[in-house]
């Protein structure tokens, strides 16, 4: 049998508020679960989905900028090494080099009692030449020595430097210093490949 709006009308008050509140909640359940719970679940998901994305981009950027850091450290590194093989004689500059360390301990008014380069001991893409030094004369003439070998245009340590008493002369005494200078080398490589040509 088949409620017509006639028979809803002729209902009492409470019965009416009873149908429309049961209507309204049955609209409500539908509306929950065929509408409102797919789109907060699916607004979950991608709020989820954005924040993972949010947290990739950062560790993303953060990966660029260190990226650029390498990059920048890199440049200034080589600009750096650029620098020091500048400053690395070749094998034929090496007998001028000496000769200045020479002419720098005469200039400064020293005597040489030794001075004897030793044999090249080689690095990855240098060499190191040792050099034993002996000089006699002032205090202050010693120290200019070591100032001008310091300055001189190509890398040169002064090392193990050992001073003592010299001979007394007419001005005051004397002072004797040992050390050892290293003069730095640069090995340039060979591509030179054997003569297959050779009988």
């Amino acid at each position: 049998m088949a409620i017509g709006l006639d028979d809803i009308k002729s209902l009492s008050l409470g019965k009416k508020l009873m149908i429309g509140l049961g209507l309204f909640l049955l609209l409500g359940y539908f509306y929950w679960f065929y509408l409102f719970q797919p789109a907060f679940e699916k607004k979950t998901r991608l709020s989820e989905e954005l924040e993972n994305l949010n947290r990739q981009i950062v560790a993303s950027e953060r990966v660029v900028g260190q990226i650029e850091q390498y990059k920048k450290e890199v440049a200034r590194l080589k600009e750096d090494l650029q620098i020091i093989l500048a400053k690395l004689p070749d094998q034929k500059e090496i007998p001028h080099l000496l000769t200045s360390v020479s002419e720098a301990g005469r200039s400064a008014g020293l005597d040489f009692i030794l001075f004897e380069p030793t044999a090249p001991v080689s690095k990855e893409f240098y060499a190191e030449i040792p050099v034993k030094i002996t000089v006699e004369g002032k205090y202050n003439d010693i120290a200019v020595f070591f100032d001008s070998v310091a300055h001189l245009p190509r890398i040169a340590n002064i090392m193990d430097v050992e001073i003592k008493k010299g001979e007394k002369d007419a001005e005051g005494n004397i002072l004797k210093a040992d050390c050892l200078i290293k003069i730095y080398m640069f090995l340039e490589e060979t591509n030179e490949e054997p003569d297959k040509k050779k009988k």
